[in-house]
């Protein structure tokens, strides 16, 4: 299979799955958001006595300690990187418990979710794993990027008491939740929705504090390639890499790309940031449901 600069026409994601299944599951004792989406059709294979089930599953929507509300049991507990992988290792195995045996599985993991999802397939490799999507991905020497020499004083215990006091403040000040709403809003240049979701689910000093903590972990961790493994799996990865990322900078497409020829890797030529999701979900949705179509 070889690499890409280009990527495939289009396809909208809403015509390959269902409406998505959003849970808050009991997972290793700790009550975890999770997102997925089941196909609308069973689709089979040439030859394939038994339709195959397909289930997309978004590795960033189901972070330990990253979202606030009434399944958090103790909010001032920090979770470490090591938690996250294995929180997400069982919600697949959960996952692969809730659908039938020849279910096909595609994980979609954005900046160090990427190397989330590598660490699942590392640890899962029979269950069903068909495709990663890697998405601005940040999966070896983050702390090298300009972003992470940038920031990563940041991390810290201090700077994670100080931002996490402060937005403490900000939700006492503007207690109204449509005026942290329109702050929001304004700050982020969110839409309406998007800036609810993040004033009254993610600004939260518990939030900022395991996002911290965890950036700080990442710093140290992600940092060598596991080579072998993409190699091994290089049939089932797509890249998909920013000309301006700071936190995935284009070299490490062409790296990728000459390394990695079996992968798919692909260079964004829509002007899409690292946040892609401000400004740019739409476009990447219909980017990932063509890619989903070729299965």
């Amino acid at each position: 299979m070889t690499t890409a600069s280009s990527a495939p026409p289009s396809i909208n994601p809403a015509a390959l799955f269902q409406s998505p299944v959003q849970a808050i599951w009991n997972v290793q004792g700790e009550n975890v958001p999770t997102l997925w989406w089941p196909a609308k059709e069973q689709s089979s294979a040439a030859g394939d006595k038994e339709a195959h089930h397909t289930v997309l599953f978004m590795i960033p929507a189901s972070h330990l300690g990253h979202s606030a509300g009434s399944h958090v049991a103790d909010p001032s507990r920090l979770y470490s990187l090591e938690e996250q992988v294995e929180s997400k290792i069982a919600i697949l195995d959960r996952l692969r418990e809730t659908y039938p045996p020849n279910t096909r599985f595609i994980l979609a993991g954005h900046s160090m979710g990427a190397w989330l999802a590598l660490r699942v397939l590392k640890a899962r490799p029979n269950h069903g794993i068909a495709r990663i999507f890697q998405l601005f991905p940040t999966i070896h020497r983050i702390a090298d990027t300009p972003n992470g020499r940038k920031m990563k004083n940041l991390f810290g215990p201090v700077s994670r008491s100080i931002l996490g006091g402060t937005v403490s403040t900000l939700r006492f000040v503007f207690s109204a939740p449509p005026i942290l709403q329109s702050i929001v809003g304004f700050v982020t240049r969110q839409d309406a929705d998007m800036a609810g979701v993040t004033s009254q689910k993610l600004l939260h000093s518990s939030v900022v504090k395991n996002c911290l903590f965890l950036a700080g972990q990442e710093m140290e961790a992600i940092n060598i390639m596991d080579k072998e493994l993409v190699e091994e799996h290089a049939s089932k990865l797509v890249f998909y890499y920013g000309k301006t990322d700071e936190w995935s900078p284009i070299e490490n497409y062409y790296e990728m790309r000459d390394q990695f020829p079996k992968c798919k890797s692909y260079l964004c030529d829509q002007g899409m940031v690292h946040a892609f999701v401000l400004g740019h979900g739409e476009a990447m949705g219909l980017l990932v449901g063509s890619w989903i179509n070729e299965l």
